[in-house]
């Protein structure tokens, strides 16, 4: 693997689009202090995944942007892009050319892109890892990595090494996977208490659901108890509705049987006032006779003197017709007395009518 051109825009002292291509054997960059050496050295490692502001000789991050000078303006964003041929296949990835980019805003923002493709910072790392690439790789060797490795101190050389060796990666997945199990551990004991706390609602609701049960078997007992009296009762009450209906038809009939015989009482009541009325009619006409019975007495006692015999005559004739009066009497106190018999027999048929239809 070998690099074969950095791009950058808007990094450091680049503030326009500024191509750097690696030829064949060795590529130099020289110039006087300032002019911006070191920062391609920068833009090598901070598009590999740097995340130190320090070691891109910053504060923050934000300071990898065009700051501006007199004559330009600050720019917005800084990019830097790097193009590495994988005809070896050094790198994982099946491309004989890999462009690896990465982006970043003055709002804090970022992001890296593989072959112009959107990916994450962990994706370029563990691309780049046992190729002497990457933020501590040893192919981008500043003073302080040579201090480093003349120093006295075993742990600041060991570093370098480990990556050189290839350590290094399995180092990170030892620290991620040691981080996932604590996170796991944790998780773990979440679950755990999550699971004794469901275990204490689990025996509640058992309690819950052996109650439950009883209830339900209590009252589907309950529900066979009353249906078997809802049913003894339908059937008293099926019974007592047969009863009835006999009863009433029977009523009917009795109440058919008083209105005939109602309507024969009525008939002979009728009858009987008819024969009434008869009666006072001829009582008015011998009432009338009377009248005319006693002027004929008056002019016959007027005339008295003149014919005795006339007035024995009509002695007796008084005498038979008092007797008529008599018999007229008798026969209409006879008629009041059966009126009297029928509206009582009217009223008792009547009423036991009444209580037949109530019934």
């Amino acid at each position: 693997m070998k690099l074969k051109s950095l791009k950058m825009q808007g990094f450091k002292s680049f503030p326009d689009s500024t191509l750097v291509e690696f030829h064949e054997g060795v590529t130099a960059v020289v110039g006087p202090n300032g002019c911006g050496k070191s920062n391609i050295a920068d833009a090598v490692r901070w598009v590999l995944g740097e995340q130190r502001p320090t070691a891109i000789r910053g504060a923050r991050m934000e300071e990898a942007i065009f700051q501006g000078t007199v004559s330009r303006r600050p720019v917005g964003r800084g990019s830097v892009t790097l193009v590495a041929s994988n005809e070896d296949g050094t790198l994982p990835v099946p491309f004989e050319e890999v462009e690896i980019a990465r982006t970043v805003y003055r709002d804090g923002g970022s992001e890296y892109r593989l072959n112009r493709t959107p990916c994450r910072l962990r994706d370029v790392v563990d691309m780049c890892r046992d190729t002497g690439l990457g933020t501590g790789g040893y192919s981008v060797i500043e003073v302080r990595m040579i201090d480093a490795i003349l120093s006295g101190r075993a742990e600041e050389r060991r570093a370098l090494f480990e990556e050189a060796a290839g350590v290094g990666k399995y180092k990170d997945r030892r620290r991620t996977a040691l981080r996932r199990l604590e996170l796991s551990e944790l998780d773990l004991q979440r679950v755990e208490s999550v699971v004794e706390e469901v275990r204490t609602k689990v025996r509640s609701l058992a309690r819950q659901k052996g109650k439950a049960q009883r209830w339900k078997d209590l009252r589907e007992r309950r529900l066979v108890v009353d249906l078997a009296v809802a049913r003894d009762h339908l059937a008293e009450l099926e019974e007592r509705l047969a009863r009835i209906d006999r009863e009433i038809e029977a009523g009917r009939d009795e109440g058919a049987a008083a209105g005939a015989n109602l309507a024969a009482a009525e008939s002979e009541l009728e009858r009987v006032r008819l024969e009434r009325l008869e009666a006072e009619k001829a009582r008015a006409e011998a009432a009338q006779g009377l009248d005319r019975i006693a002027t004929e007495l008056a002019r016959v006692e007027k005339e008295s003197a003149v014919a005795a015999v006339q007035i024995d005559g009509g002695r007796r004739r008084l005498t038979q017709i008092e007797e008529e009066e008599e018999d007229l009497e008798r026969f209409r106190t006879r008629s009041s007395d059966e009126l009297a018999g029928l509206r009582e027999n009217r009223a008792q048929r009547k009423a036991a009518l009444e209580e037949a239809v109530a019934a």
